[in-house]
């Protein structure tokens, strides 16, 4: 028997749960089931649970917890089978080359040292977005979580014991209640955040805007005992309980996707309540416990974490593209590969590992030496990838050069110009639309730099006008305009039409931030910044996808009703910024992803972005000449997005400024 049988009883229906959790985070990495990612909280309330009924119970025996053996118990568990997960991650990315083994570095480093949910939240990664390469370690977010868990609540524990001097029989209460204090802070400091705005990023990777779950897991951990379960006179109330838990989370998991911001806050809390009530049900002898532990149930529980450690790498790497396969027997690729390295981890690594021992200091060393030489792998392998990639004689698409094009159509007239200040300012200036041409005549400068400041130009726009700075605020100094102060608002998801629920690409939804939606978006950051120019660049749209209406139909790229909606919206959108300053409008650039099929969608966009009443950009074609992305396919991480490095990512932004700003007059 391990040590938590001997102590707390063996916990069938505990695992049972824990299996059903884990195949619902599957479910939702597999695109199966949308808030399938809440089985998640429910590890943390069964995890704060067993960690403070075991802690409590030795404490009550003992008189003290030994925070060696705790920790040593802690490493050799969840250690050996995450060193294996990271070397595999280390050994795709080397072979796969590319932004895989530039991120591989830190990636790793940050799973190792359990701060990946952290290094998400600095990252401004959407857990909830789609991309074309996500990282293959982004669910260690939750490990972290955890871990950091496993690291400060013994310590916690220590200081009541010690606050206590030696009077055992108030423990739980003490324990318990600061449990309860540690709850209510993260539902506060959710509350808070989400009164001052925070990304989503923030809301959902946070370690105190998620402790609510293993805090109630703790709570119950001082007074929630097995044994005493079956006695309980009322076993059906018992089930009602649980019934009622199981009901509130299968309800939500169907229901929600992660962009409410009420969850941040309340909905964890509600949600680590009925993962409760459903743990104490798979305690106790009815129904829901039987269910709970049958026996595949319970098998699958007591692997679980190697289970939830494998199941998401095996998505993205046998993805689609790469098996041809689809639908059912993609879904069932997934789970027999995934089924078959947790069981290698299991019978392999995971019951096999040394317990670290201060007898025995030598296998301390082993590990950390093991994690040391992983991580160290990891920096040299990325640093190497990055010296190269960044020492590569990568070309920018050129800035404006060349003859004008020639056309068919007489000449334009001179475009109208009107005075704001001491500036003319360009109300339209024509710009080329085919597709064949990348360059554009700088017109006669009609507008002057502002003296004794930067030049300011706002950015607008998605997750591609999110990837062209690493910072919200920048200062671009340019050869022909000097310094150009830069505030990059672009914001995962945010779309051009508003109307509707959903935005997807691929088939997955994208979760649209609320202030990406409304009639005052950006109105602050205009009112603050007061910018000379706005650029807007919706570029993710080239990747596919459409929109689905309140009447439940889905448009998309190419349908009447889309490009309508697409060229209505943005017109509005325009309009209202015209308010404020001169606008620049890009065209579209195709996904540099091999399918053809990607290259309607994109020209469908442009042709509605043509008809608009402002000056345009043509980005897609200046990025992406006669839709062949090949010659600037380095400059974009994930076939979409533009590349972390920041030298390319600079270059990039610059490039583009000085076109934009041409096109602008000055």
């Amino acid at each position: 028997m391990t040590a938590r049988s001997e102590r707390l009883g063996y916990l069938p229906g505990v695992d049972g749960l824990r299996a059903v959790s884990v195949l619902a985070v599957f479910l939702f990495h597999a695109g199966v089931l949308d808030g399938g990612f809440i089985g998640v909280d429910v590890f943390f309330v069964i995890s704060g649970f067993l960690i403070t009924a075991l802690a409590i119970t030795e404490i009550e025996r003992e008189g003290q917890l030994g925070l060696g053996a705790f920790w040593a118990r802690r490493a050799r568990r969840l250690l050996p089978a995450l060193m294996l997960l990271c070397a595999a991650v280390l050994a795709y990315s080397i072979i796969e080359g590319g932004a895989a083994l530039r991120r591989a570095g830190r990636d790793i480093t940050a799973t190792i040292s359990y701060v990946a949910n952290w290094a998400q939240i600095g990252d401004g990664r959407d857990y909830f977005a789609s991309y074309d390469a996500p990282p293959l370690l982004q669910h260690a977010w939750s490990l972290a979580v955890e871990e950091q868990f496993y690291l400060v609540w013994p310590l916690v524990l220590t200081a009541v014991v010690f606050a206590l001097r030696g009077r055992r029989q108030l423990v739980r209460q003490a324990v318990a209640a600061v449990a309860m204090v540690a709850a209510v802070a993260s539902v506060g400091i959710a509350f808070w955040l989400r009164s001052q705005d925070a990304g989503l990023s923030r809301l959902y990777f946070g370690t105190d805007t998620r402790a609510v779950g293993l805090a109630i897991g703790s709570i119950a951990g001082c007074w929630l005992r097995p044994q005493r379960l079956p006695a309980i006179k009322s076993p059906l109330l018992l089930d009602a309980v649980g019934v009622g838990g199981a009901t509130v989370l299968a309800v939500l998991m169907l229901r929600i996707d992660g962009s409410e911001r009420w969850l941040y806050g309340p909905g964890f809390l509600a949600i680590a309540l009925a993962s409760l009530a459903m743990m104490t049900a798979a305690m106790g002898t009815g129904p829901v416990a039987r269910l709970l532990s049958v026996g595949p149930l319970v098998a699958l529980g007591r692997v679980s974490y190697g289970f939830y450690l494998w199941h998401w790498p095996v998505i993205v790497v046998l993805d689609g593209d790469r098996t041809g396969l689809s639908g059912l027997a993609l879904g069932a690729l997934w789970l027999s590969v995934t089924a078959a390295l947790t069981a290698f981890s299991w019978f392999v690594i995971e019951t096999r590992a040394p317990l670290p021992r201060l007898q025995l200091p030598r296998r301390a060393v082993t590990y950390a030496l093991a994690g040391l030489v992983l991580v160290s792998g990891a920096l040299i392998a990325t640093a190497v990838e990055n010296d190269r990639f960044e020492s590569a004689d990568f070309t920018l698409p050129p800035t404006q050069t060349g003859p004008p094009p020639t056309t068919s159509q007489p000449p334009a007239d001179p475009p109208p110009t009107v005075t704001v200040g001491e500036s003319p300012v360009v109300s339209s200036i024509a710009v080329p639309t085919s597709t064949s041409s990348t360059t554009i005549v700088a017109p006669t400068p009609t507008r002057r730099l502002p003296e004794g400041r930067p030049l300011r130009v706002l950015i607008v726009g998605d997750s591609v006008a999110m990837s062209l700075t690493t910072s919200i605020e920048e200062t671009h100094d340019l050869d022909d305009f000097g310094s150009v102060e830069v505030l990059n608002t672009g914001n995962l998801g945010c779309p051009v039409i508003e109307q509707g629920e959903w935005w997807l690409a691929e088939g997955i939804d994208l979760k649209v931030p609320s202030e990406c939606v409304g009639p005052d978006r950006y109105e602050a950051e205009i009112e603050r910044f007061r910018p000379d120019l706005i650029y807007a660049l919706f570029g993710w749209t080239g990747g596919g996808g459409g929109q689905r209406l309140p009447d439940g139909s889905e448009v998309a790229p190419c349908q009447p009703e889309f490009d309508q909606l697409w060229l209505d919206g943005y017109q509005k959108l325009v309009h209202r910024l015209e308010q404020h300053t001169t606008v620049i409008v890009s065209t579209v650039a195709p996904a540099d992803i091999d399918d053809e099929g990607h290259e309607l969608p994109t020209r469908c966009l442009n042709a509605s972005v043509e008809q608009l009443d402002v000056p345009i950009f043509d980005y897609g074609d200046w990025l992406c000449p006669n839709y062949d992305c090949s010659p600037s396919s380095d400059l974009r991480a994930d076939k979409v997005h533009f590349s972390t490095i920041e030298r390319l990512r600079r270059g990039v932004l610059d490039a583009i400024l000085e076109r934009v700003l041409t096109i602008a007059g000055y």
